[in-house]
């Protein structure tokens, strides 16, 4: 693993803890019914998935 790829893993990690604070943020001020519970972790699991394969596909500026 080059240091680009370190560099990557940790960027992605910033970016999966900021989603994860995402989805936290809405549990904690909404009551949520179980669809929309289900819909927020769907989403932001696909957001999370896009974000990792741009960041594989991509190079660091």
């Amino acid at each position: 693993m080059g240091v680009s790829d370190k560099i990557k893993e940790e960027l992605l990690k910033e970016m999966y803890t900021n989603i994860d604070k995402m989805y936290d943020f809405m549990e904690q001020h909404y009551v949520l019914s179980d669809e929309h519970h289900d819909l927020i972790i769907r989403e932001l699991n696909k957001l999370k998935d896009q974000f990792y394969l741009i960041s594989t596909n991509s190079k660091l500026s």
